[in-house]
């Protein structure tokens, strides 16, 4: 499957545009869905940032032209960091996430990419069922990684999780 191509979501019902870099232009709402998406939200300054230190972020929109997810990773020799992969609330459970990772992660193995590692937040079951689909293992714990999702709750572990990406 190439990243060019346009294609509809797992239900058939949502016409995408092609998966592609982010500009400075897609910042803005990829912030906002970032603070939705996440309890530990980067600064929109962060982002900015990011993207001109060279941090991959892709975006991926409706063929309306609605930001339905994006992918933020940093590549370092032959790795890569999985930052953030998020979908807009409004279009979870469609099959999204799955493949956009896969999209990714297939252009990043022809980059010559040979692992891939990510922390999840021990309690994200549904981001670990993912990453697990994916191909990824458990590779460690981060103790008290993450801020509290709610006041007073105690401090989250990271799963730390690794994909061989030589096999497959």
């Amino acid at each position: 499957m190439r990243l060019e191509r346009a294609d509809r979501d797992a239900r058939g019902g949502l016409r995408l545009s092609p998966v592609r870099p982010a500009t400075e232009a897609d910042l803005d709402e990829v912030w906002a869905l970032n603070r939705q998406a996440f309890a530990e939200a980067w600064t929109r300054e962060a982002l900015f940032r990011a993207l001109a230190e060279g941090f991959d972020i892709r975006v991926w929109r409706a063929a309306s032209g609605e930001l339905v997810a994006y992918w933020m990773s940093r590549d370092v020799a032959d790795e890569t960091h999985i930052m953030q992969l998020a979908v807009a609330p409004a279009r979870r459970r469609r099959g999204l996430g799955r493949q956009l990772a896969q999209r990714v992660l297939a252009e990043k193995r022809r980059a010559g990419i040979r692992t891939a590692w990510l922390e999840v937040r021990a309690g994200n079951r549904a981001a670990r069922a993912l990453y697990g689909a994916l191909g990824f293992e458990e590779a460690g714990v981060r103790r008290g990684y993450y801020t509290p999702a709610a006041e007073g709750a105690p401090r989250e572990d990271a799963i730390v999780m690794r994909l061989d990406m030589r096999s497959g």
